[in-house]
């Protein structure tokens, strides 16, 4: 190849040519007409590719011996090159192959329909069959795909109960079953067995809520007469009529203990007019009774505040299942909460001991009626004081609320940043000044509203010496000065505590005030200590009593007569001494020169 150096005088082995001084592998490479710039690994590089590339050519020249040199001359035979032997073909293998993975396989394509199941799949798969057919294994029959059906045993019917509950692989399958057996014609009455808390029935299990719905109040009563009734048990936010509904009045308390303590005072016993029909009845929910209310029934949509859907649009609710709100706390499991309603043939089928709940389910439609006209917000079981609300659920799944996503807030111990209060609430400090607050509140109603943004280490509300009753303001000391910083940021001019004899009052307001950093001193014993005018030694007395004469007229003839005509007489204002009376008595005094 044209440019290529003569392979003989590149050294066959890679250890010789790495053995090669830098001048000669500039040389060889000059020969091949390749650049001879870089370091030595940079050339020897390049003549490595060089001799890879000249091995690898195609034709003669590779297995072509190396050109002879030209012979020298007959006279000096002793200087002829020796005969170069021809460079043998090496095998160079090929450059490796590297193999390219293939790529990932594609993530196989969602089945939208079975996604869609999935996410509305919420694991309401038992239907209730009521009453059921006999013999129990018909129903395998009727409801084909079913995976069990059992019989749903009541205490007072025992093995002879008339309902039955059937399961199923997924909920959108015992859907169908109870359109299939609506279906059939037979007498059969089957429906969605509730075994889950929807969101709403979440919200009236709550057994941290002091709302209280008080039912049979007439209209001619005023609802300050309610919250005046309810007051005597705790303190109550507000009594106001709920629209749409006739003789019920939602009650908001302060806490839950005095909601408890109202709910078993008053509930199936109180009246507020002495010619009323019924009793008062309270429970913790809008109650949903068939016969002395106008609340929603047995395949009506049941409402909230407003006239709202509770369980969304078109939801019905169900005529043989309840759900009992408002469980002793010493409820043990769900046959004891079915044994109270043993009379009506009532069954557990879901039982909640953190939420104090249950869902029953009755025999027929009558059955759950009656459950709820006799025990609902007036039973007490087992001596428990406060009664049990029972309300009608839904058990249409195609109209179940949604779930409301809880709201993620900082990491516990990790306060959100807010900006700093301006110049006008003061130099900042751990202690601040509150206002606006009403007579009902004491210091622990104020510490749970200012606990919610930092740890509160005092309370202290300004009280009148005389009746005891605080002046509507006081201080509120936390930790930190972060902490009151979020409260003006969170707190002030934004929170209102409601007071019923006072509907107009005004936010809380506040601003900085002083830390009292003042420590008292430790008392120390009481020494007694003389005067500045009596530090001097008056001892011994001849020293300081010398200069005196020993008769007394002697003593007191040195002071003139006129220093005594300056005293007033009787019925004259005093005059203070001549600055000539005070130079006598310091002298007097051992003041003066000893003389």
């Amino acid at each position: 190849t044209t440019g290529c150096a003569p392979m003989g005088k590149i050294p066959d082995t890679a250890a010789a040519r790495k053995a090669l001084k830098v001048a000669e592998i500039k040389a060889l490479l000059e020969e091949a007409g390749l650049a001879t710039d870089g370091t030595k690994p940079t050339l020897l590089e390049r003549l490595e590719e060089h001799v890879a590339k000249t091995d690898g050519d195609d034709g003669a020249e590779v297995a072509a011996p190396a050109e002879e040199p030209a012979p020298a001359p007959a006279a000096e035979p002793e200087a002829a090159a020796p005969e170069v032997a021809p460079e043998p073909v090496r095998d160079v293998p090929p450059p490796p192959v590297r193999e390219v993975p293939p790529p990932p396989p594609a993530p196989a394509a969602k089945d939208d329909a079975k996604h869609e199941e999935d996410e509305e799949d919420g694991g309401e798969k038992w239907v209730l069959v009521a009453p059921a057919p006999t013999p129990l294994e018909s129903l395998r029959e009727m409801c084909a795909g079913c995976v069990s059906v059992e019989p749903l045993t009541s205490p007072a019917m025992g093995p002879s109960s008339t309902m039955a509950l059937v399961e199923f692989a997924a909920e959108r399958d015992a859907s169908n079953a109870v359109a299939s057996l609506a279906a059939l014609g037979v007498p059969i009455e089957a429906e969605i067995a509730r075994r889950t808390l929807w969101q709403d029935d979440e919200d009236d299990a709550d057994v941290t809520s002091a709302v209280l719905f008080v039912e049979g109040v007439s209209r001619s009563i005023d609802d300050s007469v309610v919250a005046r009734v309810f007051g005597t048990y705790g303190t109550v936010y507000a009594a106001t009529r709920e629209d749409g509904t006739d003789g019920i009045v939602k009650v908001r308390m302060a806490d839950r203990r005095g909601a408890e303590t109202a709910a078993a005072a008053l509930s199936g016993v109180y009246r507020f007019e002495e010619g009323a029909e019924f009793p008062v009845r309270v429970t913790w929910c809008p109650p949903m009774t068939s016969g002395r209310s106008e609340s929603s029934g047995p395949g009506e949509k049941r409402k909230r505040d407003g006239g709202e859907d509770v369980a969304g649009e078109g939801a019905t609710l169900s005529a043989k299942q309840l759900l009992a709100v408002g469980l002793p706390a010493t409820t043990t499991d769900g046959e004891q909460v079915a044994s109270w309603f043993a009379a009506e043939g009532g069954a557990c089928l879901l039982f909640d001991k953190d939420r104090r709940c249950a869902i029953l389910a009755f025999p027929s439609a009558d059955a759950a009626t009656e459950a709820l006209d006799t025990h609902g917000g007036t039973m007490r079981p087992e001596g428990n004081p406060c009664p049990v609300t029972l309300r009608r659920i839904a058990c249409d799944v195609a109209a179940r609320p949604k779930k409301r996503s809880a709201v993620r807030g900082p990491p516990p111990g990790v306060w959100p940043s807010v900006p700093k209060p301006g110049p006008e609430y003061g130099e900042p400090s751990a202690k601040i000044y509150i206002g606006s607050i009403p007579q009902e509140y004491a210091e622990d109603d104020v510490r749970r509203i200012f606990e919610t943004v930092g740890e509160v280490k005092e309370v202290k509300i300004l009280r009148n010496p005389g009746d005891g009753r605080h002046k509507g303001s006081g201080f509120v000391t936390f930790g930190d000065i972060a902490a009151t910083e979020r409260a003006i940021h969170f707190i002030d001019n934004k929170y209102t505590l409601i007071a019923p004899a006072h509907p107009q009052q005004k936010p809380i307001y506040m601003k900085y005030a002083k830390l009292s950093t003042r420590s008292t001193p430790p008392q120390q014993p009481m020494v007694y200590q003389q005067p500045m005018a009596y530090q001097q030694p008056y001892y011994p007395p001849q020293q300081a009593y010398g200069h005196y004469s020993q008769h007394p007229q002697q003593a007191y003839a040195q002071y003139p007569q006129q220093a005594y005509g300056q005293y007033p007489q009787q019925g004259q204002a005093p005059q203070g001494p001549t600055h000539q009376q005070q130079q006598m008595w310091q002298q007097g005094f051992g003041g003066g020169a000893q003389q």
